[in-house]
């Protein structure tokens, strides 16, 4: 048997967040791009008051303010950082340089937010629009996490051992050769995942990837996956009861039949360019 997933690939944070599933949390193409751009220099940590933002950094993304640093930080952004120095979520650092001490600063996420909301630049508009979404992005993985990293991982694992309990049974009674028992408890693992797809979207998963572009799981949002999670569930309790798959395919059809519209997950072409 193969070793018990863990779901650790599925711990996205806003740091780590891929595309993809930003885009299956509800955010735009446009936001998508803007925080995966933005957050290789400017990142998002999970404390909003440690120091840990390059201002000069922050400076150069927001457009460049009083076209000099030393005097952005002297006059555009003085009040910002006499505020926020003394709840000590400014650090100053001297850097040596060819000529005199240069003075940089590394600041807090709160910090940074104030710093580029008074920014009156595009630029400056697109760096609160980032830290706005990342905001968000924060409070969707707190919901989405747990259902895609643990609760579907650690029912994948009781899927896995059913089947192995299963097709073990099988080989015992001489319906199948021991050598096969791994390989058959994969594909009625599959089938058991594609049925609760089709019961619950009216296409097998691999109609699903084939017509969406990515698995089922992958797609979903927080709402929609959390049904499938408890679809999945009691495909699992239902199967370890000894239910064979089409007795479990119409129970299950009382409470999830096409409960999810592949059409929600069609991009349009506006958005797959």
């Amino acid at each position: 048997m193969k070793s018990k997933r863990t779901g650790k690939t599925f711990n996205h944070t806003p740091v780590n967040c891929p595309k993809h599933v930003m885009q299956t949390l509800g955010f735009t193409e446009e936001q998508a791009e803007r925080m995966i751009r933005v957050r290789r220099i400017l990142p998002f940590v999970e404390s909003r008051t440690e120091p840990c933002i390059d201002a000069r950094k922050l400076w150069d993304q927001i457009g460049r303010p009083e076209t000099k640093f030393a005097d952005w930080v002297a006059r555009g952004a003085s009040g910002v950082f006499r505020r926020f120095a003394k709840k000590s979520e400014v650090l100053e650092q001297s850097v040596t340089t060819k000529g005199r001490p240069r003075a940089d600063y590394i600041v807090s996420r709160d910090c940074a937010a104030h710093l580029a909301m008074r920014a009156d630049t595009p630029e400056g508009e697109y760096v609160r629009d980032y830290f706005l979404d990342m905001e968000e992005l924060a409070y969707k993985l707190i919901r989405y996490t747990p259902i895609r990293g643990s609760m579907l991982t650690e029912i994948d694992n009781q899927v896995a051992h059913q089947m192995f309990v299963i097709a073990g049974e099988k080989a015992k009674s001489g319906e199948l050769p021991k050598s096969l028992v791994s390989q058959k408890a994969m594909e009625m693992r599959a089938s058991l995942m594609s049925l609760v797809c089709r019961v619950m979207t009216g296409l097998s998963a691999s109609e699903w990837r084939a017509t969406i572009g990515r698995p089922i799981r992958d797609s979903l949002n927080v709402d929609d996956l959390n049904q499938y999670s408890r679809a999945y569930d009691s495909a699992l309790t239902m199967l370890a009861g000894g239910m064979t798959l089409s007795q479990i395919e119409a129970v299950l059809n009382l409470p999830y039949g096409n409960s999810v519209d592949p059409s929600d997950y069609i991009k349009t072409p506006a958005e797959v360019a």
